[in-house]
């Protein structure tokens, strides 16, 4: 602190954090906006369509419904035209605090389903932490997920969404 009482010390711009475990990876950033917000950023297909897959990507979402026993269809578009759809089904929703989902690639040589569960915790009137928690059936299929760039692919995802949600 410096004399006058000011600080020479600037807020750290949020970053995405990941452990890798067994059978699971968890990522987690502190995104800036309130959690009622966040969740909707992830349950609205408007939404979803504007910040979901890695930087240069663009997203159609093909259905998304947003209840248990709902699907959703995601289809992220690569910077060379390639496709890669998704497909999941909702399996908890509890508005604004979790979604439990399958996350399952539309490619056989894709990684089996994995079962992803989404935290949203309030850290401020303007801040929430995101904790995505993906669950694999084995070692491998989480090993396989990671040579096909899961974290980086989920931590632009993450950079994207509070750059979104940052132009409110």
């Amino acid at each position: 602190m410096m004399s006058d009482g000011s600080s020479t010390l600037a807020v750290a711009p949020a970053r995405t954090t990941h452990r890798i475990e067994e059978r699971s990876i968890v990522l987690q950033r502190i995104i800036h906006a309130p959690r009622d917000l966040v969740f909707l950023a992830w349950t609205d297909p408007v939404h979803v369509a504007r910040w979901w897959g890695p930087h240069g990507f663009r997203s159609v979402v093909r259905q998304m419904d947003v209840r248990v026993g709902g699907q959703f269809r995601i289809c992220m578009v690569g910077p060379d035209g390639a496709e890669y759809p998704i497909k999941g089904l909702y399996r908890q929703i509890v508005a604004p605090e979790r979604l439990v989902y399958t996350d399952d690639w539309d490619d056989e040589r894709a990684p089996q389903p994995s079962e992803v569960t989404v935290d949203f915790v309030e850290v401020g009137p303007e801040e929430t932490r995101l904790t995505v928690s993906i669950a694999f059936p084995d070692r491998d299929e989480r090993e396989r997920a990671q040579e096909q760039g899961i974290v980086p692919g989920w931590s632009d995802s993450f950079e994207r969404v509070d750059a979104y949600l940052a132009e409110r």
